[in-house]
C-alpha cells in the first residue's frame, strides 16, 4: 500500500474533525444544579376517639419529598415531647405517652379515663415547641352490619373478598369507613382498599360493600389484596363525620395516583387541625365483627 500525502491529510482531517466534534460535545455538557425548594416541616396529627374506647393520638412531622429516607431520618420525624389533651364538656384528660413496636410510629399518646360516647363532641389540644394545635370531632350514631358473604377470586379459589350488607339510616347524609385485621397475622387494623364511602346513591336503602384487603408498606411484607382460606378477620365498620369523609377521600385519591407522584405534588392536603398542623382528629362510631374465611 502506497501512503501518499493526500492520504495522510485525509486521515489527519478525519481525526481533527472527530476531535473538534468531541470538544464541542463535551463543552456543551454542563452539570445542572437543581435547587430543591425548601419546605417547612409541619406537625402531622392522626388521632381517634372510638365509641367506648380511650383516645389515641400519633404525632409525627412532615418530610420533604426529596429528603433521604432511612431509619435515623424516620426517628427524627416522630414527636414524643408534646402535651396532648382531650376534653369533653367538663371532663379533661392529659394523654400518656406509650411505646409499641407493632405500631408505626411506635410512640403514641393514649387516654386512660375519657371514653367515646355517641353524640358527644371531643376537643383535642396539642402543645409543642410553644405552639398550640386544636381540633374537634363528634361521634355519630353507629350503623350495624346485617350479614356477610365472600367472593372468590376467579384465578384462585382460595383468595377471597368479603361482602358486607347493611341498611343505611334514611333522610340524612351518612359516611362510612371500613378497617380489617387478620388475627395472628397483623397486630393492628388497616383501612380496606378505598375504604371510605357515603350514602349519596343509596340513602335509606340496603347496600352491599366489597371489602378489599389493604396493608402497610412499612410493617407488612404481604402486599396481597385478598383474604385467603383459614384467615380469621376482625372487621371494624365505622360511621364517621362528613369532614372525616372529605379528608380520607382526598388521601385515597392521592394514593390512587401514586404512580405519578408529581401529578399531586401541588395538592395541599386537607387538615382538620387548626394552628398550621396537618392531619385528622376523628370520632369513630365503630362496631366489630369476627369473620372466618373458608
Amino acid at each position: 500500500m502506497i501512503i501518499t500525502r493526500q492520504f495522510v491529510l485525509k486521515k489527519l482531517w478525519g481525526v481533527s474533525l472527530i476531535t473538534v466534534l468531541l470538544l464541542i460535545l463535551f463543552s456543551c455538557t454542563k452539570e445542572i444544579q437543581i435547587d430543591y425548594p425548601k419546605t417547612e416541616k409541619k406537625l402531622v396529627v392522626e388521632g381517634y376517639i372510638e365509641l367506648g374506647k380511650f383516645p389515641i393520638v400519633f404525632l409525627t412531622k412532615s418530610s420533604p419529598y426529596f429528603e433521604k429516607i432511612d431509619s435515623a431520618n424516620i426517628a427524627e420525624l416522630i414527636t414524643s415531647v408534646a402535651k396532648v389533651t382531650v376534653s369533653c364538656e367538663d371532663e379533661e384528660e392529659v394523654l400518656t405517652l406509650r411505646h409499641n413496636v407493632n405500631y408505626f410510629p411506635a410512640y403514641y399518646y393514649e387516654g386512660t379515663s375519657l371514653k367515646g360516647k355517641v353524640g358527644k363532641t371531643y376537643t383535642l389540644t396539642v402543645q409543642l415547641s410553644g405552639k398550640t394545635y386544636t381540633s374537634t370531632t363528634s361521634i355519630v350514631e353507629p350503623v350495624a352490619i346485617e350479614s356477610f358473604s365472600t367472593i372468590i377470586n376467579n384465578n384462585n379459589n382460595s383468595q377471597k373478598f368479603i361482602n358486607i350488607k347493611f341498611t343505611d339510616p334514611p333522610n340524612k347524609s351518612n359516611f362510612y369507613r371500613v378497617y380489617a385485621r387478620r388475627i395472628g397475622k397483623e397486630s393492628t387494623f388497616y383501612p380496606s382498599y378505598l375504604s371510605t364511602f357515603n350514602d349519596f346513591s343509596f340513602d335509606g336503602k340496603e347496600f352491599t360493600y366489597e371489602v378489599i384487603r389493604s396493608f402497610s408498606p412499612i410493617l407488612s411484607k404481604d402486599n396481597g389484596r385478598y383474604f385467603i382460606d383459614g384467615d380469621s378477620v376482625l372487621l371494624k365498620f365505622c360511621a364517621i363525620e362528613e369532614k372525616q369523609y372529605n379528608y380520607w377521600k382526598q388521601i385515597e385519591g392521592q394514593i390512587a395516583l401514586a404512580s405519578n407522584p408529581f401529578g399531586v405534588s401541588s395538592s395541599e392536603p386537607l387538615s382538620t387541625i387548626t394552628g398550621g398542623a396537618l392531619g385528622i382528629w376523628a370520632g369513630l362510631s365503630s362496631t366489630y365483627y369476627g369473620i372466618k374465611i373458608k
